[in-house]
């Protein structure tokens, strides 16, 4: 019973992780230097349709977390930006790192969200209890015991 609570804390403690981490949010725009802590702040900067000099629309499909780095377009049309964001070669070429950053941890923080751990893991608990009353656990050892030939598995392993 201790072991099992052992994984289900462990659990609990991976997908707290998980959803601190995916809320860290970190970007550097590759051309004018501006450092984003929002995810909407930087896609809306890299898609913005205020022309500000010497800064024009980029691809949003560039940085580290795309294969060769993605995508280096640039526009300074609205018409063009559009017709290049519908077609872009890089949109969805992940990196493996970029994957899970923008595709699997979304689904698991999203997985995760609302959910009454609390709750949850009385609802395993009691669960665990009621299968397990009334079991004679020395009689259960005690069958493996006069049917399993532990001599013949070590041996195995040894000389493996």
């Amino acid at each position: 019973m201790k072991k099992f609570l052992s994984v289900m804390f462990a659990v609990i403690f991976v997908f707290s992780a998980l959803s601190v981490c995916a809320s860290a949010f970190s970007a550097k725009c590759p051309y004018c230097d501006k450092t984003f802590t929002s995810e909407a702040a930087y896609t809306e900067h890299m898609t913005t349709l205020n022309h500000v000099s010497g800064h024009t629309r980029h691809c949003p499909y560039t940085g580290d977390d795309y294969n060769g780095g993605g995508c280096k377009e640039e526009f300074d049309t609205i018409a063009g930006y559009e017709a290049h964001i519908a077609n872009c070669p890089h949109k969805g070429d992940y990196t493996s790192a970029g994957t899970l950053k923008n595709e699997v941890l979304p689904l698991l923080v999203n997985a995760v969200k609302g959910v009454d751990w609390g709750g949850l893991l009385g609802s395993i608990v009691a669960i665990v209890k009621a299968l397990v009353k009334g079991i004679d656990f020395g009689a259960v050892w005690n069958l493996i015991k006069s049917n399993v030939d532990f001599g013949s598995i070590l041996s195995a392993i040894k000389g493996a």
